[in-house]
């Protein structure tokens, strides 16, 4: 499948320094925890939820999906959403750093299966001390792959890499774990009117934003637009389209809502030709 293309200059900023990130993966590998390990594909489908602000306007079809039997992976934010509207996560996935993002998992769901990444915060392990936890590892650079090695051995970890958003690397977490068939909510890369999330999420309400199209190579009439995103969504559009590229023919997606990565997964799986976003 070719995606679309995106041309954009600026990068963008990890949350914490390196030298921080290292620290908590030195402590919480300390822990003793296992690790998340490969299994062999099944047939399963599992329903993602991410915190974007279409997850609102989908509540009826995750709802639907979970009466049928299929099981619901959080990230951060979704976590707490689903649990107010008595959708019971069977699995809580973290990435981030900071500690203040230890409030994710406040709230304990019997039988759910948290899976934190090494560089989270050692609170966030803290609060979960008495659930089941497993750890992973992104791996965000080549110090923590080598600090990952001196601990493990060289072939003893498996890195989810690939992606600067949880979202991202939590595709292909689960799909390490046997998964193939994802129903993704929430997943938009865009602000829908003036949400950013489905919930409050104070840190990004500053967030600078600008007008973005899609434009599908030689049928500009197909234009699509204006989605309002801020940098970081632009990027996990782009990271999007490289893990769909080299590893698209490993699991199948299903993204719901109006969101921007829902309008580049319809308009590339109908024309099957490359687009730009182009961003005013």
């Amino acid at each position: 499948m070719n995606l679309c293309k995106i041309v954009f200059a600026k990068d963008i900023d990890v949350n914490v320094s390196e030298d921080i990130l290292l620290d908590h993966v030195r402590q919480n590998i300390k822990r003793c925890l296992p690790q998340a390990m490969p299994y062999l594909p099944n047939l399963q489908p599992i329903a993602l939820v991410c915190g974007g602000p279409s997850l609102s306007l989908t509540e009826k079809e995750l709802v639907k999906l979970t009466w049928s039997g299929v099981k619901v992976a959080c990230v951060n934010g979704s976590y707490q959403w689903c649990i107010e509207r008595n959708i019971k996560p069977s699995v809580m996935i973290m990435l981030d750093a900071r500690q203040f993002n230890s409030r994710f998992v406040a709230e304990p769901v019997p039988g759910c299966r948290y899976l934190l990444a090494g560089q989270c915060h050692p609170d966030a392990f803290a609060t979960c001390e008495d659930r089941d936890v497993t750890i992973w590892h992104a791996c965000s650079g080549q110090p923590e792959f080598e600090l990952l090695k001196q601990h493990y051995g060289d072939e003893a970890f498996f890195p989810i890499t690939l992606g600067t958003t949880v979202t991202l690397r939590a595709i292909s977490l689960l799909r390490l774990l046997g998964f193939q068939s994802f129903h993704i909510f929430g997943l938009d890369s865009c602000w829908l009117k003036d949400r950013h999330h489905a919930y409050e999420q104070k840190e990004n309400d500053k967030e600078v934003v600008r007008d973005v199209y899609l434009v599908p190579k030689d049928r500009e009439d197909l234009t699509r637009g204006p989605f309002i995103c801020s940098p970081w969504q632009v990027k996990q559009a782009l990271d999007f389209q490289q893990l769909v590229r080299e590893r698209g023919d490993t699991f199948q997606l299903d993204v719901r809502g109006p969101g921007l990565i829902a309008a580049i997964m319809e308009i590339a799986s109908h024309l099957g030709n490359e687009m730009k976003i182009l961003e005013n």
